[in-house]
């Protein structure tokens, strides 16, 4: 029972988005990073109600496919270490590392 347990687990969280990779893995605010990913607009990118947030912060989302998005850091971020999220249709991804440095 366990094991089914588990393998139900893992299927129903791969259905939401999934973040590889951020390039570049440090930027200040204003600029342009590129977000690898997974089922970041599930698929119909036009009307997908989707929010990339640096910690506590919005970012500007500057173009959305189902597998990149690119986005500009936001002002309101902290400068230092922080964590990239993107939700979808209230279901967020995984968090990837990124950090803001002083303009």
């Amino acid at each position: 029972m366990k094991f089914a347990a588990l393998l139900l687990v893992g299927c129903a969280s791969s259905n939401g988005p999934h973040l590889t990779s951020v390039t570049p893995s440090q930027a200040p605010y204003g600029s342009t990073v590129t977000i690898a990913g997974e089922r970041l607009c599930e698929g119909d990118c036009m009307t997908a109600g989707g929010e990339i947030t640096f910690g506590d912060a919005r970012a500007t989302i500057l173009s959305l496919t189902d597998t990149a998005a690119s986005v500009s850091v936001p002002d309101g971020a902290v400068i230092g270490k922080t964590t990239i999220v993107l939700t979808v249709n209230n279901t967020s991804s995984n968090a990837l590392a990124f950090t803001v440095v002083a303009p």
